[in-house]
């Protein structure tokens, strides 16, 4: 059987700073050692206050879960 062991999450947020020379500029900023059990709604919540600190506006929230599979039948 396969099974999965956690071993990290991530926050991702893209933001959007805008044109520049008629292209559009967008950057990642990610936040590690996210707990595990964190719902939805707080990471969504978290990644929105962070944003109102800062001033390109938040276009995406990505959360990004590490697992290693291995089979258990050995």
């Amino acid at each position: 059987m396969i099974v999965s062991d956690f071993l990290s999450n991530k926050l991702v947020t893209r933001l959007n700073y805008g044109l520049v020379d008629g292209k559009e500029v967008t950057k990642n900023r990610s936040y590690s050692n996210v707990k595990q059990d964190a719902t939805l709604a707080a990471l969504h919540g978290v990644a929105t206050t962070i944003n109102s600190l800062q001033v390109p506006a938040m276009e995406e929230v990505h959360r990004i879960q590490e697992d290693l599979l291995f089979n258990d039948g050995l």
